[in-house]
C-alpha cells in the first residue's frame, strides 16, 4: 500500500481564538470543515525561552525546546543549531520531502529522495533547490528588508515587473494576480492598505509552492506563513471587538478588516491543497504557540531601526559584518570570525544614549553571529540622538546616524497582541471521518515524534525529546 501524504500548512501564531471568530463569520469556509471532520488539539509550548517563531518552530520541528535545539534569533550562525527535523529520518529512509518557507531552514538542503527545499522569507541568500527559484527568492527577501519595519516602503515598478513575469512562469496563478493588481489598486486609493502588504506576499508564495508539490509529489510537503500574524500583532484590536472597550482602544474600520482577510487567503489555500490529495492522505494545519491580546500603549512615533549594520560593527571594533534579515525590533550581525562576534557581543551593551540608557537589549552571541534587538522606546524631541561607550564618554561618540541608526515611526501604530504558549494542531484525514473538534491540550513535543512513528512507521532519532502521542494522527472512522 503507498505511503500517504502529508501536507504541513504552518499558520504560525494562529489561536483558536482568531480561529472560532473566523468559522463563525464563515461557517461554509474550509477551516469549518476540516473542524468538523478532522480531529484538533491544543498544542502547548512550555519552553523556558522567550517564545519567539523561530525559536517555536523548531522546537515543533526537532521535538527539543530551545535550550536543545539552540536556535535563538533570525540570522544566527546555522553551524550552531542542533537536533533533526522531522523530515530528515523521513528523506534518509526514502520518503521524498518538500519544505517552502520554513524557519531557520537556510542553506536549502539537496534532498537524497529528490523534492524541494526553498527557505524562509529571511534566508542569508537567494538559494533555493531547485534553482530556478531564486528570482522570486530575491524579490521575497528584498520586500522583507524593505518592509521589515514598516510596510509602506515605495514599490520598484521595474522590480514587480521583471518578477511577476518570472512567478508566472513558476506557477502564479491569474486569480492570485488579480488579487495582487488590486491591492495595489487599494493602497493607491487609501494608504492604509500598505499595512495590509505583508499578507499579499502569501499568495506568490503558495502559489509557487503548490507548483512544485503537485511537480516532485513529495510525501511529506510543508508550507510556512507569517501573513495572518503579522496582521494580528498589529490589528488584533481592530479586528477582535472585546479588545477596545478592555484597552481603551480606538479601533480603525480599515485595519479591523485585515486579520478576517488574511484567514481568507489561508482559508482558500487550504480548500485547494484539500482537493488534490487522495483518500487516506492528511491535511495538517498547526502554529507551534499563538497570540493574545496584549496592551497597545506604546509610542510608536519615532523608534530606533538599524540601517548599517556594518556602522554599527565598526564603532564596536569588531570588524567587518553583513546585516542579516532580523524581524523590528531584532537585529542580526555575521563576522568573520567567532572573536569578532564576542567583542561585538562585550560591547554592544555598553553603547549608551546620552542619558546613559542602553541603546541594545537582548544581546546573544551564537558561533559568528550576534542578535539583539534596539531599544523598544519612541526617541523623544529633546534626544541629541548621540552615543557612546559607556565607561569611555569622551574618546568614542558617535551620532545614532553613524551607528547605523535611523529614528523612523511605525505604521499602524504599535501591537495589540504577542506570543502565548497554546497553538493549535487540525489533523484532516481525506474521505474519513475524525474525532471532531476536542482540542485536548497535547505538548508540542510530541508532535514530530508521533508523526514518524504513527504515519511513517519510522522511529524517532534519538535527539528528540518527546514522546509518540497515541492519539496524534491514528488512523481515523474509515470513509464518510
Amino acid at each position: 500500500m503507498p505511503e500517504p501524504t502529508v501536507v504541513l500548512y504552518e499558520l504560525n501564531e494562529v489561536p483558536w481564538r482568531l480561529v472560532d471568530a473566523y468559522v463563525a463569520d464563515h461557517p461554509r469556509s474550509t477551516i469549518a470543515r476540516l473542524l468538523r471532520e478532522g480531529t484538533t488539539w491544543t498544542t502547548v509550548n512550555e519552553d523556558a525561552a522567550h517564545l519567539s517563531p523561530w525559536r517555536t518552530w523548531p522546537t515543533f520541528h526537532r521535538s527539543m525546546y530551545a535550550a536543545d535545539h539552540n536556535s535563538f534569533e533570525l540570522g544566527q550562525d546555522p553551524a550552531t543549531f542542533h537536533g533533526t527535523d522531522l523530515w530528515e529520518p523521513l528523506d534518509e529512509a526514502g520518503v521524498r520531502v518538500g519544505t517552502f518557507g520554513l524557519l531557520q531552514t537556510w542553506p536549502p538542503r539537496k534532498h537524497r529522495s529528490g523534492g524541494f527545499s526553498v527557505p524562509d522569507t529571511f534566508a542569508r541568500d537567494a538559494a533555493t533547490e531547485p534553482p530556478e527559484l531564486g528570482t522570486f527568492q530575491r524579490f521575497n527577501l528584498k520586500m522583507t528588508s524593505e518592509n521589515a519595519y514598516s510596510s509602506d516602503a515605495p514599490l520598484s515598478a521595474r522590480d514587480l515587473a521583471a518578477t511577476g513575469l518570472d512567478l508566472v512562469k513558476r506557477g502564479l496563478t491569474p486569480a492570485s494576480a488579480a488579487q495582487l493588481a488590486g491591492h495595489l489598486v487599494k493602497e493607491r486609493r487609501e494608504p492604509r492598505f500598505q499595512a495590509a502588504r505583508p499578507m499579499m506576499q502569501v499568495l506568490p508564495a503558495f502559489d509557487l509552492y503548490w507548483r512544485l508539490h503537485r511537480t516532485h509529489r513529495p510525501r511529506f510537503s510543508a508550507f510556512f506563513t507569517n501573513h495572518v500574524a503579522a496582521m494580528m500583532h498589529r490589528y488584533w484590536g481592530d479586528a477582535v471587538p472585546e479588545y477596545a472597550p478592555a484597552f481603551d482602544y480606538a479601533p480603525d474600520p480599515v485595519f479591523a478588516t485585515f486579520c478576517d482577510a488574511a484567514m481568507t487567503l489561508a482559508d482558500r489555500q487550504l480548500g485547494r491543497i484539500e482537493k488534490q490529495l487522495q483518500p487516506g492522505d492528511r491535511l495538517v494545519v498547526a502554529a507551534s504557540m499563538g497570540q493574545g491580546p496584549i496592551d497597545h500603549r506604546v509610542d510608536t512615533s519615532g523608534l530606533l531601526v538599524l540601517d548599517d549594520g556594518s556602522a554599527l560593527a565598526r564603532f564596536l571594533g569588531a570588524g567587518p559584518a553583513e546585516q542579516e534579515l532580523a524581524m523590528h525590533p531584532m537585529c542580526s550581525l555575521a563576522f568573520d570570525t567567532v572573536d569578532a562576534a564576542a567583542r561585538a557581543a562585550d560591547q554592544l551593551p555598553r553603547v549608551v544614549d546620552h542619558a546613559g540608557e542602553p541603546l541594545f537589549e537582548r544581546i546573544e552571541q551564537q558561533g559568528r553571529s550576534v542578535g539583539f534587538s534596539t531599544r523598544y522606546t519612541a526617541v523623544a524631541d529633546d534626544d541629541p540622538r548621540t552615543a557612546h561607550l559607556e565607561a569611555d564618554p569622551g574618546a568614542l561618540t558617535a551620532t545614532y546616524g553613524e551607528l547605523g541608526l535611523a529614528v523612523r515611526e511605525r505604521m499602524g501604530g504599535s501591537n495589540t497582541a504577542y506570543h502565548i504558549p497554546e497553538g493549535i494542531l487540525v489533523d484532516r484525514e481525506i474521505s474519513s471521518t475524525g474525532q471532531g473538534d476536542v482540542r485536548r491540550e497535547i505538548n508540542v513535543l510530541d508532535v514530530a515524534p508521533s508523526l514518524l512513528t504513527t504515519v511513517y512507521g519510522i522511529d524517532p532519532p534519538p535527539s528528540m525529546k518527546g514522546g509518540v502521542d497515541g492519539s496524534l494522527f491514528h488512523p481515523t472512522q474509515g470513509a464518510m
